[in-house]
């Protein structure tokens, strides 16, 4: 049997982060969701989407099981019965079991039974749940509580049989890990400054780098990213640097993102309400008292710049000026206090020089994803101005 994550039509309400990727790629704790799918279902999984240009080319073979990328869990589903469907609670369809990808109406002609399987409906579900997702990736590690490189001995921990450090981890004078609230699962390569304080739940992926005096909480760290200030009930994808001082809160980074000096955002209103936010021109009521700054791949901000709470920034904008900046910005927008278009050659140049310091080469297929999505959002751009 061959496993495929799909995606379905509600993979916009993951924008800006599932505009460089598929809902399969973006991680939900100390996974992605393909990740996640792999280590609960023991296979390899294929992704299909109908976006041109992302997942994989999906053959026929006699037997195939389809789940749905939004899924919570996978696990229950992997027995269901060839020639069936499962729809959720809402009537949306989860999984299904051919030997083909099939359409909606197709899907609708099988033995469908409903069940309750949880989904992800929106980006900001993912910093809203990942506190539980987190404890509970880190909590069934078997690695917990293996430390395979030194602590400082003027460092400080708590919960040993809570946190594993991986090979050649630097963990430097005055470091505070405290899992008393969560596990803490810090990767290969890694390196964690003096006087920094990590409160678990936390995944910090192998070679990053947590500069001095740091304040980590709660947090999902991808691979090479490097990080300062205060941080808390966030996640980053890959390859983003907040290397400064300033406080980012339950917020979502996309990858190939810096956070330029000083740069904080709000994750409360002060009237404690609810936060609403704006995704690609439709407002919604997030329902969540805390949500900060969501900023798609390649993203850029200057010194000083702040954001207010339930802020959705596009990919490829640059940031800077006096004021805030709108709540909603577009793909290629550049705000320096008014609205203008990144130009595309630019953007796409200054990628490749950025990708490049980390050994990586951007190939056509990813650059054609970014000229895509260029031209897909021209509208966009003209109704923010």
């Amino acid at each position: 049997m061959r496993i495929v994550l799909f995606e379905d039509s509600k993979y916009i309400n993951f924008y800006p982060i599932s505009r460089m990727r598929t809902v399969a790629k973006i991680r939900t704790g100390r996974y992605t969701q393909k990740e996640r799918a792999e280590i609960e279902l023991e296979n390899p999984v294929h992704v299909h989407s109908e976006r041109e240009g992302f997942g994989d080319c999906i053959e026929e073979s006699k037997d195939i099981l389809f789940l749905n990328a939004r899924l919570l869990e996978f696990g229950a589903l992997k027995d269901i019965e060839y020639g069936k469907g499962i729809v959720n609670k809402k009537g949306e369809i989860v999984a299904y079991r051919t030997d083909k990808i099939l359409s909606t109406k197709e899907i609708e002609k099988l033995d469908i039974t409903e069940g309750d399987f949880p989904t992800y409906e929106f980006i900001w579900d993912v910093i809203l749940n990942l506190r539980e997702r987190l404890s509970k990736d880190l909590n069934y590690a078997n690695e917990l509580g293996q430390l395979l490189s030194p602590i400082n001995k003027f460092g400080q921990v708590e919960g040993r049989d809570k946190i594993y450090i991986g090979r050649n981890v630097k963990i430097e004078s005055g470091v505070v890990l405290d899992a008393s609230n969560g596990p803490i699962y810090i990767d290969d390569d890694s390196v964690v400054r003096s006087n920094t304080v990590i409160d678990g739940p936390a995944f910090i992926g192998k070679r990053c780098l947590i500069k001095p005096g740091s304040l980590i909480d709660t947090v999902s760290i991808g691979e090479l990213s490097k990080l300062s200030g205060e941080i808390e009930e966030s996640i980053f994808q890959e390859y983003s640097n907040k290397q400064h001082l300033g406080f980012l809160g339950h917020s979502f980074i996309g990858e190939w993102v810096n956070l330029g000096a000083g740069t904080t955002n709000s994750d409360l209103k002060n009237n404690y309400n609810s936060i609403r936010v704006n995704l690609s021109g439709r407002e919604y009521n997030t329902g969540m008292q805390f949500l900060g700054l969501i900023i798609g791949d390649h993203s850029k901000t200057a010194i000083n710049t702040s954001f207010n709470t339930g802020t959705i920034i596009g990919p490829f904008c640059n940031i800077f000026g006096r004021n805030f900046s709108p709540k909603y910005l577009p793909p290629f927008s550049w705000w320096g206090d008014e609205l203008s278009e990144y130009k595309l050659d630019k953007a796409i140049d200054t990628a490749k020089k950025v990708m490049k310091r980390r050994n990586i080469e951007m190939d056509k297929l990813y650059e054609e994803r970014i000229r895509q999505i260029f031209n897909k959002t021209k509208k966009l751009r003209k109704n923010c101005q």
